[in-house]
């Protein structure tokens, strides 16, 4: 029989990463016979608006969904409006039944509000992931476009949730299959191989010189615990001059002006995507206190961090 695969719809979910996620079972039937079925539920049995405004009918309601051999959770802006009891209830009895729990883009949230990924690696979208780790300390999440752990699937959104599906394609039914459907979807894989979630901080900020990319790489692993600029200068074999001259010549800005806006850039997301206080959003940016968090917020974004949370 075919597996029945739903996908949960949370309203203003990416469009492409529930279609990168739903295309490679299309193409593996036309392959290997009718071995996937697949179906759209929502919360309350409507039809679901995605973040492009192209609205998609489903079939059921989360409460209907009945005991399919996979659920996958698809959000993207919004996940709170996901979070609801009913919905974790589910996601609650579902997990006891054995059925295979995934989420792309921000659905991630969904699974861990339930408490189904307690004690296994998971991933989220790159700007959702530090709230993802504040929030739920008990997952263990991953910088990885797509992380595959047991009975739990979750790529970082996007075309990650391609190769996720992909990957769990060969896990499940073969390799070759796999291969044959990226080689229709004229899709590239690495195989077994998940990348990072973001792209890198040369190609990102256009830089080829190691130094300066070590340099950014550290200042991103160490938001909470800021590094001063001797410490950045001495990891990279560079004197504080030395670092601040390449900081200007390809960024243009000073490296402490880099770090702070990267902070604060950490810090918006965070207050858009966790349930921190902004006490502890603050902290867990670098920030010795509040009053110094709220005049450097205010001063970039021009209104105080308690109004920047929707």
């Amino acid at each position: 029989m075919a597996r029945d695969i739903a996908f949960l719809l949370v309203p203003r979910f990416s469009m492409i990463a529930l279609f990168s996620a739903l295309e490679p079972l299309r193409v593996a039937n036309r392959f290997a016979g009718d071995v996937f079925a697949w179906r759209f539920v929502s919360m309350d049995g409507e039809a679901v608006i995605a973040s492009n405004g192209i609205p998609v009918s489903v079939t059921a309601s989360i409460e209907d969904i009945g005991r399919p051999d996979a659920l996958i959770t698809c959000a993207s802006y919004d996940q709170e409006a996901g979070m609801t009891r009913a919905v974790f209830n589910e996601l609650r009895r579902l997990a006891r039944n054995g059925t295979l729990l995934g989420a792309v883009d921000t659905g991630a949230f969904l699974l861990a509000g339930a408490g189904v990924l307690d004690g296994y690696r998971a991933t989220c979208h790159w700007e959702t992931l530090p709230a993802f780790r504040e929030s739920y300390p008990d997952i263990d999440a991953a910088e990885e476009t797509y992380v595959l752990d047991r009975g739990r699937i979750t790529a970082s959104g996007g075309a990650a949730a391609l190769d996720m599906m992909l990957d769990w394609l060969g896990s499940i039914e073969s390799e070759a299959l796999a291969q044959k459907v990226a080689d229709t979807l004229v899709h590239t894989r690495h195989l077994n191989h998940p990348g990072e979630a973001r792209v890198p901080a040369g190609s990102r900020y256009l830089i080829d010189d190691g130094r300066l990319v070590k340099a950014i790489r550290l200042m991103e692993e160490h938001v909470e615990d800021r590094l001063t600029l001797k410490d950045v200068a001495a990891s990279t074999d560079l004197s504080s001059r030395q670092l601040e001259r390449l900081f200007r010549q390809h960024l243009h800005v000073t490296p402490v002006a880099f770090y702070r806006q990267m902070r604060l850039d950490r810090a918006h997301r965070l207050l858009i995507y966790s349930r921190l206080s902004v006490r502890d959003v603050a902290l867990a940016t670098g920030f010795s206190t509040l009053a110094e968090f709220s005049r450097a917020f205010k001063q970039k974004y021009g209104r105080p961090p308690s109004h920047a949370r929707r």
